[in-house]
């Protein structure tokens, strides 16, 4: 049979493998799998390795996930040990783990996520000097891929890796306690960069953590922007309520969790009841990908929201063009190829974009879940702020105090900012530059004074 198929897709030349006959036709995910049966039984050569190299860098390495451990132990080469560190890291033997992204080449296109993954290690570890010093391997390594690199996606998938990189160093500094300095890590992350809409409400803790409830208040607000209208976070109404309750603007705080209580919640149960349902699906949380924006506002605004937000993530584009490649290689062999090699390969085809689709089901479903679960968390503390504020209330009321100031629009005297930092006043617009530099003017209201008439 093999020999009956390589010659209905083979060229004229004559002793060339079946599987080199499927790399000159350009299909290679076909090739990738027949190049394994050729070559598992035999001595691996350096050129067998340069071959395999070759192959995954058309059809990217995370096919390999669906290869037994003890076949990618066979192929020394960087992308098998790149995978196999990642799997090790994934069940915690660490020790492996850096033994394996050690023996990723230098000059290897996964080289930058490989020190990237090695730091995570070290962080689990509790490493920190090494951590911080394999991020920063990570960017400068990024940034020569980067420089190198053909193409705009590729660029792009460095610059992600670098900005990683660069957010991690950030948060390990705030973990130290090093908020200033985490601050300006997380200020060399452009505003273009998909990772900036998360590293907002990162970049409001360390400025809560430094007493600029201000700041971390005009943050906060940078997701109320029309631009950023997607990004829906439990934490960020945890936070604003907190530092509003810090500046003893109570009802302010009130108002905070009040909305939060009567518009978001119920929606949140509303929404976990659906997706649970589906929690076993193999593809519902896929299909959820690709359903239009009216479709998905139909159901759920919040669904909306959260799936437009995991389609802008780079791992899911990635993954997304890989099965449009294999479909483009089931039609391509559907229409240029005979029955007798349609039968062979397209089925082998049909199972990997089904396990691509199990695989970004898991990712979306793990991402939605991750997502919902922290619903509960916040509800808690966010009911915790709301007891904290109708104490302090009753306190000055029994104490016959009230609050020496009373709520007003602030006042510019009461914005820090630093010598390098423009100002503009917020006239209800929302400005593409200025989104991530707003700050509140709001004077604490922590003093308090005896109430008229009290201890008549």
């Amino acid at each position: 049979m093999k020999w009956l198929l390589l010659f209905i897709i083979s060229f004229s030349a004559f002793g060339q493998t079946l599987s080199e006959n499927l790399e000159k036709k350009k299909y290679y995910y076909s090739a990738l799998n027949e190049f394994f049966m050729e070559t598992y039984s035999k001595e691996i050569k350096v050129e067998t390795v340069e071959r395999l190299e070759k192959l995954l860098f058309f059809t990217g390495i995370e096919l390999l996930e669906d290869y037994e451990h003890t076949l990618l132990e066979k192929y020394p080469t960087s992308s098998t040990r790149f995978i196999l560190a990642r799997r090790y890291f994934q069940k915690k033997e660490y020790k492996k783990a850096l033994e394996y992204f050690g023996k990723v080449h230098l000059d290897h296109r996964y080289y930058p996520e490989a020190l990237l993954l090695t730091a995570q290690v070290h962080g689990n570890l509790d490493q920190f000097k090494q951590e911080e010093e394999n991020y920063s391997l990570c960017q400068k390594a990024a940034e020569k891929e980067e420089g190198k690199a053909d193409g705009v996606k590729i660029k792009r998938y460095y610059r992600m890796i670098y900005e990683i990189c660069l957010t991690n160093k950030a948060r390990r500094l705030y973990k130290e306690g090093k908020y200033k300095e985490s601050l300006v890590a997380y200020g060399q992350i452009p505003k273009q960069s998909y990772k900036w809409p998360y590293i907002i409400l990162e970049q409001a803790w360390a400025h809560y953590q430094l007493g600029d409830f201000n700041r971390a208040l005009g943050l906060l607000v940078t997701y109320k922007s029309p631009l950023l209208d997607t990004y829906f976070f439990p934490e960020a109404e945890y936070l604003t309520a907190l530092a509003y309750f810090r500046l003893c603007l109570y009802e302010d705080s009130l108002i905070v969790i009040n909305q939060y209580y009567q518009f978001y919640r119920p929606r949140f149960t509303q929404l976990e009841e659906v997706l649970r349902k589906n929690v076993n699906s193999q593809n519902y949380f896929y299909n959820l990908m690709f359903k239009t924006n009216d479709e998905l506002k139909k159901s759920d605004g919040f669904v909306e929201h959260i799936v437009t937000r995991l389609k802008k993530q780079t791992r899911f584009s990635l993954d997304f063009n890989s099965i449009h490649k294999i479909d483009q290689e089931i039609i391509r062999i559907q229409k240029n190829e005979k029955k007798a090699a349609q039968d062979a390969f397209v089925g082998h085809l049909a199972s990997v974009k089904e396990n691509m689709i199990n695989k970004i089901n898991y990712n979306a479903k793990t991402d939605i879940f991750g997502f919902l679960e922290s619903v509960p968390f916040f509800s808690s503390e966010l009911f915790k702020v709301n007891l904290e504020v109708l104490s302090r209330q009753k306190d000055l009321v029994y104490s016959s105090r009230q609050l020496l100031n009373t709520r007003s629009r602030g006042d510019y005297s009461n914005v820090k900012r630093s010598r390098f930092e423009q100002f503009w006043k917020f006239e209800g617009e929302f400005w593409g530059d200025e989104l991530g530099d707003y700050s509140l003017g709001l004077k604490s209201s922590c003093q308090t004074v005896r109430t008229e008439g009290a201890g008549e």
